[in-house]
């Protein structure tokens, strides 16, 4: 019903041509706009509605003989009350009973934010330099390199395949490379091996492992998880993961290599199952697990190691024990790929505790603004002030 129509309805009720169902509808109206609140009137408009009322008594005078006796029927109190209200309210309010319009959107303008990583931004550089970015590569066969298949697998999962015949006599190097702000990334190298990559990390690894000993390098953090693998002569193939002269070898084991270059000179090796030699160049040193190697011109064996702490990445939080600020914000910036800049802060301050990392940025920095600093964010860059 539009408001023409509404108009015609309130005039055959003033005229008493309404059915029964229409006076229903009328005396609804006001009924419920009057029990809710919905319109008010002050002095002079209860005064107006007093002489309208008076107006529709007078035409309703009973001209009995001998006596004047005013009368008015339910109806017409319900249509003064209605009709001074269409006056009042040029019967804006009575579109209620047309088709719902939505309502007008108040749009509250929010701060500028970056969101967690919501997809893989990975991409694999072949030996020939094509570049396959995983994210939006279709599942099947991504690449055939000699006897070995790249296949991502309809769960998304990138797998290195061998395919029957023998093996290559040499092997191609490809690199996979997890970005910042890209979520973790994994992948099945060719022995059976798992990797996980950070973001901001990237690893070189043969194809097809060739020869007696399975060689990668890394930068960034990864996390392995090492097949068992025999040579030809029936012996164990040992692998073996390189960041510049640094080595871990290892036969089947379980440990993070944790070499950002960025977090300065340590690189550190955690063993969490199995057992890794570490070596650079004469200094060497055998880890159980629950032990982590810290790796610099010098190499430091560290026991009872929270590997909690240490798989936080992996498993989707922050976590920091007693980190300073300066830690914490190189985590956040290769998590959200933002940049960090300090504007007269030089405090100490230190971190306890854990945060998820599929938070929003502004979330994340609220959590951190506790301990008495100030952040704001400006695109993909964050300023760091005092409070």
């Amino acid at each position: 019903m539009d408001i023409r129509q509404a108009k015609e309805l309130l005039q055959r009720y003033q005229s008493g041509n309404c059915t029964d169902s229409e006076i229903e509808l009328v005396e609804n109206w006001y009924k419920q706009l009057n029990d809710t609140g919905e319109f008010h009137w002050n002095k002079r408009e209860k005064d107006t509605m007093q002489k309208m009322i008076e107006t529709r008594l007078m035409n309703q005078v009973d001209e009995t003989p001998g006596k004047k006796v005013f009368y008015l029927k339910p109806r017409f109190i319900w249509w003064a009350a209605a009709s001074v209200f269409f006056l009042l309210a040029g019967f804006s309010y009575f579109m209620s009973f047309q088709k719902a319009v939505p309502p007008t959107q108040v749009v509250k303008v929010l701060p500028p934010d970056v969101e967690a990583p919501q997809s893989h931004k990975a991409m694999i550089t072949l030996a020939n330099g094509q570049k396959i970015f995983l994210d939006s590569a279709a599942n099947g066969a991504l690449a055939i390199q000699g006897n070995v298949k790249l296949v991502k697998l309809a769960n998304g999962k990138i797998v290195y395949q061998h395919d029957s015949g023998e093996e290559s006599p040499t092997s191609a190097y490809n690199t996979l490379s997890n970005p910042r702000g890209s979520k973790v990334i994994n992948m099945a190298l060719a022995d059976g091996s798992i990797v996980w990559l950070n973001a901001g990390s990237s690893l070189t690894y043969p194809v097809s492992f060739m020869g007696d000993e399975r060689k990668v390098s890394v930068i960034g953090e990864a996390y392995f998880e090492i097949a068992q693998n025999l040579s030809k002569g029936g012996g164990k193939k040992p692998f073996i993961v390189e960041h510049n002269n640094v080595q871990v070898r290892v036969i089947g084991t379980h440990f993070n290599v944790n070499a950002f270059e960025d977090d300065g000179d340590d690189i550190k090796i955690t063993l969490l199952e199995g057992s890794v030699k570490i070596s650079n160049g004469s200094a060497t040193g055998l880890l159980k697990p629950g032990q982590q190697a810290l790796v610099n011109k010098a190499l430091r064996i560290k026991n009872d190691v929270d590997l909690d702490f240490v798989m936080a990445w992996k498993n989707g939080y922050f976590h920091f024990d007693n980190a300073s600020l300066q830690s914490v914000l190189k985590e956040v910036s290769r998590w959200y790929d933002v940049d960090i800049i300090f504007e007269g802060y030089n405090q100490p301050r230190q971190f306890v505790g854990e945060i998820q990392r599929d938070l929003s940025i502004s979330e994340v920095l609220k959590i951190l603004e506790k301990n008495k600093v100030h952040f704001k964010i400006e695109g993909k860059m964050i300023r760091v002030m005092p409070e």
